[in-house]
Parts: C-alpha cells; structure tokens; sequence
C-alpha cells in the first residue's frame, strides 16, 4: 500500500499556546505608587531638616572651650559630633553653616572657639603676604571668616571630602567618614614637619645674607664705603643745562610768487609766444586807429 502524504502543518499558534488574560502583566495600583512616591518625598525633606537642624547646632560648637581643648585639639565629644552630622553635607551646605557661625561672631571652623577677625579700615580687597612668593590679592569678606589662616585650612580641608550627591541618597552609607586636618598626623610627624620648616627658613636666612654681602662686594669695587655694615648713598654731581630750542619758520604759502593764479587746487598756464602775438596786434590797432594830425 503506498503512504498518504501528510498533512501540511499550519504556523499559527494554538489557542492553548496564546497566554490567557490571568497571566497578563499585573497593573500597578496608581494609588499605590502615589503613596510610595510620597514617602519617598517624605524621607527626603526629612533628611533635609536634619541638615538644616545640624547648621543651627554646629553654629554654636565648640560645646567644651575650656583648656587645654582649643581649634588643634578639640574635645573628642565635639570632634565626634561635629564628624558625624557633616558627613552628608554637600559643599554648600557647609558654606551656609560658615556663613551662620560668622553672623553669630565666630570663626568659620566649627571646632574653634574664637570670634572672627575684623580687619581695620575700609576696602573690598586686602594684600596679604605683600613681598612674598605667596602674595594674594583676597576680598576682605574672605579673611574676615577665620580667626587665622590655620583655621581657614581646617575648614577648607573638611569642605574638599564633602560629595555634590544628594544627602538622602548617601544617608544609608556607613562607610562614610570625615576625617580632621590634625587626624593623621601624629606627634612624630609634627616633629619632623616642624625641623623641615626650620630647615628651609634658615636656607631663606642664608641666601639673603649672602645676596647682602654681595652687594657690599658689588659696592667695594664700585669705590664705595661701607661704614656700620650699612651700605652709603652715592652723591652724584649732576648738571643743570637750558637746551637751546630753535623757533621754527612760518612755512611760506606763496614759493614761486604764482599763488594767485591756483583756482580751486588748478592753475592756471599761459603759452609765451601767443602771449607775444597778440602784444603785436594790440600794438597795430593802435596805431591804425590813431588820427593822423
């Protein structure tokens, strides 16, 4: 018997293939993702309360200013405190926080206990380290933030481990950790870091003694004395001579006596010989016109 051919198969899909409408994708609940998106919104501005309740705080640090704590040593309960609340602040919130310790008389550091400098005299701009390498022009408003340059560097080392992300989305991070400008150095350190400062200021010493002395040898061969290790003013014999200044001509308009003749930037021109032609025709005219006596 021979084999009947098969049936061609379709390449549509059974209606038991297709999904049935229970195993559809679930629809969100809108009011549901309204309610998570308002606790999302709540946690965040609580978050920001508790930045904007620490400024208020860290305003009034240090809470310990008797001796022997101060800026370089703080009170480890102040040194702590102060860690922990910076340590999700962005680089702006601790700028409102130097800007509410400076209107509350302080220094902009949070741990040092001394009022801010006032600079005396008026300016907008002040020259600080004027014949120094370091020579600055800064705004006044800037120097009247700190009680002394160490304090400035303080500050600004806890503002550069600051993050621009924002606070809530690093609240959950232990990890973070701020860390002091005096927490890594150690007394060994400070001692060499001190005998290198002393080393270069006494190679500063030494290169302007020996630029003094060669200007004292630059003055022997110039025939100078030196008396009392100072170095003399030079008389100079000096001249005082009137210079002899001479007037300068009126330059002459009229050079070749023919001015009046230029019109208007033309001059104008005469032929010579029939200039002469017609001197002997006049001259004949009047002879014929003469009557005879």
């Amino acid at each position: 018997m021979s084999k009947q051919p098969g049936k061609p198969k379709g390449i549509l899909k059974n209606k038991s293939a297709l999904p049935s409408k229970s195993t559809e994708q679930h629809t969100p609940d809108p009011r549901e993702v309204a309610i998570r998106h308002a606790q999302i919104i709540h946690s965040r501005r609580e978050v920001e309360d508790q930045i904007s309740e620490s400024i208020i705080e860290l305003s009034k640090f240090p809470n310990t200013r008797d001796s022997p704590y101060n800026a370089s040593n703080p009170a480890p309960a102040d040194a702590e405190s102060f860690k922990d609340r910076v340590r999700l602040y962005q680089p702006s919130d601790y700028d409102d926080l130097i800007e509410e310790r400076n209107a509350n008389g302080l220094c902009g550091y949070t741990l040092c206990p001394n009022p801010r400098s006032r600079i005396a005299g008026g300016g907008t701009f002040k020259l600080v380290n004027f014949g120094r390498k370091d020579f600055n022009i800064v705004p006044t408003r800037e120097l009247e933030k700190w009680c002394s340059q160490k304090c400035a560097k303080r500050a600004m080392y806890i503002k550069v481990q600051l993050n621009e992300t924002a606070a809530w989305e690093r609240a959950g991070i232990a990890s973070i950790h701020i860390d002091l400008f005096e927490d890594d150095i150690d007394a060994t350190t400070g001692d060499a870091t001190k005998q290198r400062e002393k080393e270069v200021e006494n190679l500063e010493i030494e290169a302007l003694e020996k630029t003094a002395q060669n200007a004292r040898d630059l003055a022997l061969e110039r025939g100078d004395s030196a008396e009392n290790g100072k170095m003399p003013k030079r008389s100079i014999k000096l001249t005082i001579r009137e210079k002899t200044v001479n007037a300068p001509a009126a330059p002459s308009l009229d050079t070749d006596g023919q001015t009046h003749l230029v019109t208007e930037g033309y001059k104008t021109t005469f032929d010579p010989k029939s200039e002469t032609v017609s001197q002997k025709n006049k001259s004949t005219d009047v002879k014929e016109t003469t009557p005879k006596e």
